[in-house]
């Protein structure tokens, strides 16, 4: 079943590479969409987000037991929002149209714009406001300008200012590849430090330990080969094979971690990726990282 498209993922420039992991845009503008269906499903994440709120409203969803029931909502969001990593999934939802752009950023770098820690910011959603000044918040708020038009490239323009000179490019497409190198950078980044001091500063850097990344890595990889027996066979994937390609101990262990950063099973977590509109951006990260997994060197 292929479903309209109303998002599109994008990646950055190859200058801003150790900057920006990736971009979101979503428009519902001119799409009769159901109350069900204005619902926006997203995994736990280690990365910090700045959104951008430019047409209608949207809510976060505080609380939902069953599809049957109402869920509980918070009140419309800041037309600018800094969102710190979450450990849990989320969701939010319209009430009517609704165009945003979400940037996702590498901790380490954001952390750097701002000059601020995320640790503080894990699982919180606070106006840009409350953690960026200067220059940068100029250059971030500005993007919310109602006459702004391609605000993605006008984002890229800006941060391409700010960021020079602070970090070389580099293309990190996966977060296994960004945990890798972080890894490494904080068991280097000071020879003959003690392994508790390169924790510490692995944390420091990235809001969350190394082991606490790992959840994040392995779901990746269960969902890059998940993709690609999907598409290869025509058919759900084999969860047991996958659970042991993507290095699980047995198919209960992918399920339990899956189940963590989704808040669904495998199975029903792809069968609503395949044909639920609220679930757009697992269908556009899975597709990113089967490409992804396409280009890098086996």
């Amino acid at each position: 079943m292929t479903l309209p498209t109303s998002a599109r993922l994008y990646l950055p420039r190859p200058a801003l590479g150790a900057c920006v992991y990736m971009a979101v845009e979503r428009d519902t503008r001119g799409r009769s969409l159901t109350d069900a269906q204005r619902f926006n499903h997203y995994p736990a994440t280690p990365l910090p987000m700045v959104s951008w709120i430019f047409e209608g409203e949207l809510h976060m969803v505080v609380e939902r037991h069953s599809a049957s029931v109402p869920p509980v909502l918070a009140p419309a969001l800041p037309r600018v929002v800094f969102s710190g990593p979450h450990r849990k999934p989320s969701a939010s939802w319209s009430p009517g149209p609704v165009y945003a752009l979400s940037v996702a950023f590498y901790p380490e770098a954001l952390s750097r714009l701002l000059g601020i820690g995320v640790e503080p910011f894990l699982d919180k959603i606070v106006p840009l406001q409350a953690v960026a000044t200067g220059a940068v918040l100029d250059a971030l708020l500005d993007i919310a300008k109602v006459d702004a038009r391609d605000p993605l490239h006008r984002l890229e323009a800006g941060l391409l200012h700010l960021w020079q000179g602070m970090h070389e490019g580099q293309v990190l497409p996966t977060l296994r590849g960004w945990v890798q190198s972080m890894a490494v950078r904080a068991a280097f980044s000071r020879p003959g430090a003690s392994l508790r001091r390169t924790q510490r500063r692995f944390k420091d850097w990235t809001g969350q330990s190394h082991r606490d990344l790992q959840l994040y890595v392995r779901t990746e990889q269960a969902m890059v080969r998940a993709t690609a027996q999907a598409q290869a066979q025509g058919a759900a994937p084999d969860l047991a094979s996958v659970a042991a390609e993507a290095g699980f101990a047995d198919q209960s262990h992918l399920g339990r971690e899956v189940r963590r950063v989704t808040g669904l099973s495998p199975g029903r977590l792809g069968k609503l990726m395949e044909n639920h509109e609220a679930f757009w951006f697992y269908r556009l990260l899975s597709e990113h990282l089967h490409k992804a997994a396409g280009q890098s060197p086996a």
